[in-house]
């Protein structure tokens, strides 16, 4: 099912007030994004746009035309579920993307009260760190992602999903414990960290809330770098480093007394789950799955 293209045209350009990255979300050229604009304000014979250099504005008509641009599309992707909830009564499929943690720590249950409420589906989650999986969003290799952050992207939409904290952890063992000095933030430059490799969304996040303490990831002590949550758990269960990882993947370990959660005073590392697909918005299962879980865990 398809419709005027220029209205689409319009409705993105309306959504960013900008050519170009309407241009990139739409994957045509600005010189395209311009020509539609222009036939359809000559089609209704007003403007749509004021120009003001690289910035857009919209006109009154063009106000009125993007509300109910806005309503038309809600109506399209509807009618689009209901035809494709008729097609897929027996069967339908999805191809699900996650970084790590979510992948092994958050969607499992989703995942398994999801399909106890629709037997019928097929579901295929592939396991990468967060950069490469927004590379097979963009190459349409999967049709919905979870991610631990936000790019630049411009092509890719994020919806937040559930809020997550990286606690820095360590084994209930460590002798450095005893000596430790929670009240300073300097702390952070004597322990032997174990870290993510670059492209993890994890690390990002590490990096870029330790920046904002005016604290170098770069200059702090990394003892080693692993590809995965479970690895480094099981790594600082026997060597005595230290490790930023989600709270939601030492549950057990906390539990059972294995590893213990080290407060340093001035350090909290929070950020959010993210949904994350491409701009044209979701049909089918992919969608279905979306409101099913951002409904299980309300912001």
């Amino acid at each position: 099912m398809d419709f005027d293209f220029r209205l689409k045209v319009f409705f993105t350009a309306a959504q960013h007030l900008n050519f170009t990255k309407a241009a990139a979300a739409l994957y045509i050229s600005q010189p395209a994004i311009s020509k539609n604009i222009i036939e359809l304000e000559k089609k209704l014979g007003v403007s749509l746009f004021d120009r003001k250099g690289n910035n857009l504005e919209l006109t009154a008509e063009g106000q009125i035309l993007f509300k109910y641009a806005k309503e038309i599309f809600i109506l399209y992707n509807k009618a689009s579920q209901e035809i494709l909830d008729l097609q897929q009564t027996t069967v339908g499929s999805m191809e699900l993307g996650a970084s790590t943690t979510i992948s092994q720590y958050i969607l499992p249950p989703l995942l398994a009260t999801f399909l106890n409420e629709h037997p019928n589906y097929i579901i295929k989650m592939t396991q990468f760190n967060t950069r490469s999986i927004e590379e097979m969003l963009i190459d349409r290799t999967i049709d919905l992602a979870v991610t631990e952050g936000i790019t630049d992207n411009r092509a890719l939409r994020y919806i937040p999903f559930m809020k997550d904290e990286l606690v820095l952890v360590t084994n209930t063992c460590n002798p450095m414990l005893r000596t430790l000095n929670s009240n300073c933030l300097d702390t952070l430059y004597e322990l032997p960290l174990v870290l993510r490799e670059k492209g993890s969304g994890t690390r990002t996040v590490i990096e870029n809330n330790l920046k904002n303490l005016n604290i170098n990831l770069a200059n702090l002590k990394t003892e080693i770098i692993l590809g995965s949550t479970e690895s480094i758990k099981m790594y600082i269960q026997y060597r005595n480093t230290f490790a930023f990882l989600s709270i939601h993947s030492i549950q057990k370990e906390l539990i059972q007394g294995q590893l213990k959660i080290v407060d340093i005073k001035g350090l909290q590392i929070e950020r959010f789950f993210y949904f994350t697909h491409l701009y044209g918005g979701l049909t089918g299962i992919p969608n279905k799955f979306l409101h099913y879980c951002t409904s299980k865990h309300n912001l």
